[in-house]
């Protein structure tokens, strides 16, 4: 390879190299980091209803406006590839933020989610919470 098309191939890589770590650096998550992670997966009376689903999600919506929440996702049983170890039986799930122990606590006292499990736990049969400390 002569010097002129090393040189080239060189400053190329170079330019490419850059470019996809510059790419990179700003798909990088910027969330803020919370303490809390609380996931809850819900399994509906009714499975398989549509309607049931949607008001429930409807319900968990109201869940933001709890002031110690700080992100809510909402999710629904993905359609990936089945394998032994993915769990698709559930039919909604909920994933909230929280800086601390103590802003859940209050969540979990709090009006707002007093009258979610009010109204809609004729919704569900069944209901599992794993709360994380993330780090």
């Amino acid at each position: 390879m002569n010097k002129s098309t090393r040189r080239k191939f060189l400053s190329t890589a170079a330019a490419l190299t850059a470019g996809t770590a510059a790419t990179a650096m700003t798909l990088a998550p910027t969330s803020k980091k919370y303490g809390i992670a609380h996931q809850v997966y819900f399994w509906l009376k009714r499975a398989g209803s549509e309607e049931d689903r949607q008001e429930l999600i409807k319900g968990i919506k109201t869940l933001k406006n709890i002031e110690t929440v700080r992100e809510i996702h909402i999710g629904i049983v993905a359609n990936t590839e089945k394998r032994s170890v993915i769990d698709s039986s559930w039919a909604v799930s909920e994933l909230l933020y929280f800086d601390n122990v103590e802003g859940q606590a209050v969540y979990q006292t709090h009006a707002i989610h007093q009258e979610f499990a009010k109204n809609y736990s004729h919704l569900w049969e069944k209901v599992v919470v794993y709360d994380s400390a993330l780090i």
